[in-house]
């Protein structure tokens, strides 16, 4: 079975008329296609491309990423600052569903701006990346030693000693229960503080 891989699409900066090209392009996910999901690659079901054809593996990892994605949560309300879409996908997060996605909505914006999070079930990866209109400003992306590493540096109680690199694990329980309460919270303020500066860049930036 698949890894899943959460992730969080935010549109920091989005105009009207690409808000709206975003509501009409969601309102294309069907609600009951007899799989119980909402498929991200509805998204893009218009002229001659079909639901079944979006729904091919080939097409999807062509044009999405993932062999599969799907959209748990939205907020695209007309009066709501936030705009997202939440969602988990197989083995890979839909970077490529997301520049698809952008490169229609920058018709309608050319400065639009959004930002991705996204993180493995197993934790063999986490990452995060910001674009302006379609094109990718940054990305980075953490692998499981990376989290390790970082979660080691800023966890009082830990140190390099207390992960055995030939066995792959912790040292003891103490140590695995540290880690356990700690990666989490380690990979949110990577995230943030990785899309914040970027963001921050954008705007000392803007051209």
């Amino acid at each position: 079975m698949a890894n899943h891989v959460h992730f969080h699409i935010h549109f920091n900066e989005i105009n009207t008329e690409a808000k709206d090209k975003l509501r009409e392009m969601l309102s294309r996910i069907r609600k009951d296609n007899g799989y119980g999901y909402q498929w991200f690659a509805d998204m893009f079901v218009s002229g001659d491309l079909t639901y079944e054809m979006t729904e091919k593996y080939e097409w999807t990892i062509t044009n999405i990423g993932p062999k599969w994605c799907y959209i748990e949560d939205i907020e695209v309300d007309v009066g709501s600052i936030d705009t997202y879409i939440n969602g988990y996908s197989a083995w890979v997060p839909p970077l490529d569903g997301l520049h698809k996605v952008l490169s229609i909505l920058e018709q309608f914006d050319p400065n639009i701006i959004a930002t991705i999070d996204y993180d493995d079930e197993g934790l063999n990866f986490v990452g995060a990346a910001v674009y302006k209109g379609s094109e990718q400003v940054d990305i980075y992306e953490d692998e499981y030693s990376d989290l390790i590493a970082g979660v080691i540096e800023t966890t009082e109680g830990l140190s390099k000693e207390s992960w055995n690199e030939e066995e792959g694990e912790w040292v003891d329980q103490e140590a695995n229960d540290l880690w356990d309460e700690n990666v989490y919270e380690y990979v949110s303020d990577s995230q943030y503080n990785f899309i914040s500066e970027t963001l921050d860049y954008l705007k000392e930036n803007p051209n």
